[in-house]
């Protein structure tokens, strides 16, 4: 059995060329980003002042100290969340807004035979 071959429009080609292209330009960032993450984690690693002596119970920070300090902790993450997902939104929906003007023009296109 024969297979048929159908003609793809070109514009089609470049467009998946295109995504694709975006695809590993995001990738390229993305891994960029872990690599700099792990670079800063080995320097502060590197920067960690050495322990000559074990702290003694009295040095140790209290519970209220230890739960004010992971208290702050959780505020700015979930400020940074907030923000993070705030955009994250707004790509989404100039995306949908985007995709929806893109599928109007297609459907009032003319229709070729």
């Amino acid at each position: 059995m024969a297979q048929e071959t159908t003609d793809v429009p070109a514009t089609y080609l470049e467009t998946i060329e295109k995504l694709q292209l975006q695809g590993l330009a995001t990738l390229k960032q993305a891994q960029a980003v872990q690599l700099a993450t792990l670079a800063s984690m080995r320097d502060i690693a590197a920067g960690a002042p050495v322990l000559t002596e074990i702290p003694s119970f009295e040095t140790l920070p209290t519970f209220a100290e230890l739960a004010e300090l992971g208290t702050n902790f959780t505020k700015k993450l979930v400020e940074q969340q907030t923000a993070y997902v705030t955009e994250l939104v707004g790509v989404f929906a100039n995306a949908q807004k985007e995709a929806a003007v893109a599928v109007d023009r297609a459907v009032k296109a003319p229709k070729s035979a």
